[in-house]
């Protein structure tokens, strides 16, 4: 079942990786919320960051202008965000948005992780 109001959590794994993850549509009602927490990190000189979607679903226009911001950010410093999606859809928007180059798309966190 999809969910009407959308969520985002951060979290530092024990190996000092950062997630963000974005539950439910991930659209301009929290796309303020979004921007606030993955920013910051993406810009941050720390372990490796993962933006987990799988949960997520609605990306927008605002939402996709956040990823790539972060994308660059993280690119800025040496690194490539890793983004957790078995979406086609979001695989497209990825694709679309042309930040292939920035980015690492994973079905799993774990799988992401690996590489």
């Amino acid at each position: 079942m999809l969910e009407f109001e959308g969520a985002v959590d951060a979290a530092e794994l024990p190996g000092g990786e950062l997630v963000v993850a974005a539950h439910g549509p991930l659209d301009e009602r929290i796309v303020g919320e979004f921007r606030e927490t993955l920013i910051p990190l993406s810009g941050a000189d720390q372990g490796s960051l993962f933006l987990d979607l799988g949960g997520a679903h609605g990306l927008d226009a605002a939402a996709m202008l956040v990823i790539c911001d972060a994308a660059r950010l993280v690119h800025s410093r040496g690194a490539r965000l890793g983004i957790v999606t078995r979406s086609p859809i979001v695989q497209r928007l990825i694709s679309d948005s042309g930040i292939d180059p920035l980015v690492d798309v994973s079905g799993s966190l774990g799988e992401a992780m690996r590489r």
